[in-house]
C-alpha cells in the first residue's frame, strides 16, 4: 500500500479523514477517504501501489474494462452508452475544430470508433491489456502515451483521471500534446452531488480503490490553475445519477433496486438544476 502525505493537487499537508468506504464491487475491503482542507480533493489513502492495483480490476463484470453484457446493470450501461456517445460528440464539436482527437483511457474503443465514423482522426491510449486488444481488433490506433508525438485538437479523459496513479506527470504530458487552440475534456464523478450525499459510504461513484481521487468543482478549479488551464465550461452527464444510484442501491442490498434508483437519480438531477452539482460533470479546459 502507498500512503499519500501531501495533497497531489495543491501540495497542502493538511489532510483529514473524510469517511470509510468498502470495495462493494470486489474484495469487500474497507478503504479510508481523506480530504484536503485547502482544495477539497478527496483521496483513497492509503491506496494500492500501481503494480498491485490490477487485481482490483480483474472481473469479467467490471464494465469499464470489459465488453460483456451479462447482467441487468451491464445491459443498462450499454443502452445508455449509445446516447452518451452522441452527447459527448456534440460537446467536443461545440468547443473544438474537427481534426485530431486523443482519447486517454479509451477502454474498448467505443468513443474512438464513434468519433472516427464522424470524420475525426483518432488515437487512443489504454493501459489495460484486455481492453486494448478489443480496441485494436476494431482497427483502432491505440498507442503508449510516450509513443505519441502529434498535437491534438481535443484530448479526452472520460471517467479516467480518477484512476491514474501518476496524475501530475500524466496531465503534464497530455498538456504538451494539446494544440494551442485545443481543449482538454475531463469527465469525473462529483462527490458533492445529491446522490453522493444520499448514499454516503454506499455511493458507487467512490468505487474504491480503483478511484484514487474524488473530485469536486472546487478541486478541479485548483487542478486547472496548477497546469495553467482555464475552465471554459462544465456540462452534466445526466444518465450517471440513475446508473450510479442503481449500483448504489445494489450495494445497499435493495431487493428491487430499479425503482428507488430511478427516484434518487431523478431527485439528484432536479436538485442539480439549481446548484449545478450533478452526479458526474464534464469539464472543458483550454490553455
Amino acid at each position: 500500500m502507498e500512503e499519500i502525505r501531501d495533497c497531489l493537487i495543491c501540495g497542502s499537508n493538511s489532510l483529514e479523514d473524510h469517511q470509510s468506504v468498502k470495495d462493494h464491487f470486489g474484495t469487500q475491503e474497507v478503504f479510508q477517504l481523506q480530504g484536503c482542507r485547502q482544495c477539497h480533493t478527496l483521496f483513497t489513502n492509503p491506496r494500492p501501489e500501481e503494480n498491485n492495483i490490477i487485481k482490483y480490476y480483474k472481473s469479467g463484470s467490471y464494465i469499464s474494462h470489459g465488453d460483456k453484457i451479462n447482467s441487468l446493470f451491464n445491459r443498462l450501461y450499454n443502452l445508455i452508452q449509445s446516447q452518451n456517445l452522441k452527447y459527448k460528440q456534440r460537446i467536443v464539436e461545440k468547443y473544438s475544430f474537427k481534426g485530431k482527437l486523443l482519447d486517454y483511457g479509451c477502454g474498448v474503443g467505443s468513443f474512438l470508433q464513434h468519433m472516427s465514423q464522424k470524420g475525426w482522426e483518432v488515437t487512443g491510449v489504454e493501459p489495460d491489456e484486455q481492453a486494448r486488444k478489443i480496441s485494436t481488433s476494431r482497427d483502432l490506433p491505440v498507442k503508449e502515451l510516450n509513443q505519441i508525438e502529434d498535437c491534438f485538437n481535443c484530448i479526452s479523459l472520460f471517467h479516467v483521471l480518477e484512476h491514474v496513479h501518476s496524475l501530475n506527470e500524466t496531465l503534464e504530458q497530455l498538456c504538451t500534446l494539446l494544440d494551442r487552440n485545443g481543449i482538454l475534456i475531463l469527465a469525473l464523478p462529483n462527490y458533492k452531488s445529491y446522490d453522493a450525499q444520499h448514499y454516503e459510504q454506499f455511493w458507487a461513484g467512490y468505487d474504491v480503490p480503483r478511484h484514487l481521487y474524488h473530485f469536486s468543482q472546487k478541486s478541479i478549479t485548483h487542478l486547472a490553475k496548477k497546469f495553467g488551464l482555464n475552465i471554459v465550461a462544465t456540462h452534466p452527464l445526466y444518465f450517471d445519477s440513475y446508473y450510479v444510484s442503481l449500483l448504489s442501491e445494489k450495494y445497499k442490498g435493495s431487493k428491487f433496486p430499479i425503482v428507488p434508483a430511478a427516484v434518487q437519480g431523478f431527485i439528484s438531477n432536479q436538485k442539480a438544476k439549481r446548484n449545478k452539482e450533478y452526479s458526474s460533470l464534464i469539464y472543458i479546459l483550454s490553455k
